[in-house]
């Protein structure tokens, strides 16, 4: 009876220590939404896609713990390294900007903090393709942890 009460107690503490498992990301076409382009995603991911104005067309894929924006329009400028730094400028005026995590030739990975508590992790990624420009933000609701947010950000990056 001991032994059976010992097992079952260590199974318990063996289960409940385990991290939650992550869902795994599997390629996500976009074309039937009108964007050429594929990206990372768990199967479980919702697609919507809306327009502003005809003059953005954006698509916004979630799923638990997961959040991509891709905004599409004509590419005004096609200089990738001008767009993130004008991006990086706006996010750097931000009133809750807090710092840079990550910084590559196209996108970066950066901290929001309201306060000590209110701590949360955003991204922006930008790719030219055609005369589209295709800017990957993080979505306009929810917040993620840094692992979140730099695992999205990962998922969207070329592959070397």
């Amino acid at each position: 009876m001991r032994f059976i009460i010992i097992t079952l107690l260590s199974s318990l503490v063996l289960f409940s220590c385990q991290k939650e498992k992550k869902a795994e990301l599997k390629s996500l076409d976009l074309l039937s939404y009108g964007f050429p382009i594929s990206v990372m995603a768990p199967d479980s991911a919702k697609v919507q896609k809306s327009s502003l104005g005809g003059i953005i067309e954006e698509v916004t894929i979630e799923a638990d713990n997961f959040g991509l924006l891709v905004q599409s329009s004509a590419a005004t400028i096609t200089d990738i390294k001008e767009i993130k730094n004008d991006e990086l400028k706006d996010v750097k005026d931000g009133r809750f900007f807090s710092k840079i995590i990550r910084e590559d030739d196209a996108g970066f990975l950066y901290e929001t903090a309201i306060d000590s508590t209110n701590v949360s992790y955003e991204f922006f990624y930008v790719k030219i393709q055609g005369d589209k420009d295709y800017r990957f933000r993080t979505p306009y609701t929810g917040t993620f942890t840094e692992e979140e947010a730099a695992r999205i950000y990962e998922s969207i990056l070329p592959k070397k």
